[in-house]
């Protein structure tokens, strides 16, 4: 069975509280690339018969070059729905703005929540990925750990890691980040500021439509609380653990410094770098074998850090893939 019939499967569990399903894609929406494997703008319609690929003439060529069939050329998405589909559709809510959706003159129910669970989990092809923009990551920021140098700027360096992932065929996941002494914090935008150590560099590449998302800091006095948190938090990372217990492991472990910790200690990585599961305190999510996801714990005073590695979990337990 191919890897899109297997994700439609999932779909079906749909069927009877909705008539159909609508995943509209104006730019790189997670959900239709998952339902589709495509990158065009256009509309994915599924009434659990039969898929149909909306889009334009300018489009469509890209639609069946990749194999996908029933590819029907609209000017409207509404011309297409129509025709007897607008009953109950079960519409990616996150994906459309509200005037789009009003244009389309249906009665939507919202499944996005449904959709980001069902790509939690995920199957030996995306781990296949995951698991090669972990690798080309990793390389590059090897690499840009060895051109920290006090003559250069956090935009230097960071222009120097984004040219470096070009170069390699690859973009990037996220835009890099690059913090130096005092700037370092949860997201910092690059500026003109010579580096001078601690020195923090955040980045992922994007291969094949999947994601990493790895952190570095050089010279923080901070660096043995961060691996004792890692440490216990792997014993911690096994199928059917809530991931909020994991969050608060990791706040135990930093003791007096949590207070420092000001985001969630993981996030999933995919489709999209931040995905299910979120390893927060505030999480209802359970964690489950095939599921990738982040572990970045971060303490923010001066001379601070984060460090964020990548994970796969198997029924055995978490196994590192940066």
């Amino acid at each position: 069975m191919s890897e899109i019939r297997k994700r439609l499967k999932k779909l079906d569990e749909l069927e009877g509280k909705v008539d159909s399903v609508l995943v509209i894609n104006r730019e790189r929406d997670p959900n239709f690339f998952y339902l589709t494997g495509l990158d065009i703008t256009g509309a994915f319609y599924y009434d659990f018969s039969e898929t149909v690929i909306l889009t334009s003439e300018m489009e469509a060529g890209r639609a069946r070059k990749s194999g996908a069939k029933n590819v029907v050329v609209v000017k409207k998405f509404g011309e297409f729905l129509g025709k007897g589909r607008t009953r109950k559709i079960g519409i990616d809510a996150k994906g459309i703005s509200l005037s789009a959706y009003r244009r389309l003159k249906i009665r939507g129910i919202d499944i996005s929540a449904y959709l980001s669970k069902m790509r939690a989990v995920k199957s030996r092809g995306e781990i296949k990925n995951i698991k090669e923009a972990c690798k080309i990551a990793a390389r590059i920021m090897e690499k840009a750990v060895g051109e920290i140098s006090p003559k250069i700027t956090e935009w230097e360096l960071k222009s120097v890691i984004e040219c470096g992932m070009l170069k390699k065929g690859v973009e990037p996941s996220f835009p890099t980040i690059v913090e130096t002494a005092e700037n370092i914090s949860p997201h910092h935008a690059p500026g003109n500021r010579k580096l001078k150590e601690p020195v923090l560099i955040d980045l992922g590449v994007r291969y094949n439509g999947y994601c990493s998302d790895i952190t570095r800091t050089v010279g923080s006095s901070f660096e043995n609380i961060i691996e004792k948190v890692f440490a216990e938090v792997e014993e911690e990372l096994k199928p059917g653990a809530a991931a909020a217990d994991i969050d608060k492991k990791a706040r135990q472990v930093m003791g007096k410094y949590s207070r420092h910790f000001l985001h969630s200690l993981g996030h999933g990585i995919g489709i999209e770098v931040h995905e299910n599961p979120s390893l927060s305190k505030a999480s209802n999510d359970v964690m489950k074998a095939g599921m990738t996801f982040t572990i970045e714990p971060g303490i923010y005073i001066k001379g601070g850090m984060r460090h964020e590695e990548d994970y796969i979990l198997t029924e055995r337990g978490a196994v590192k893939l940066t």
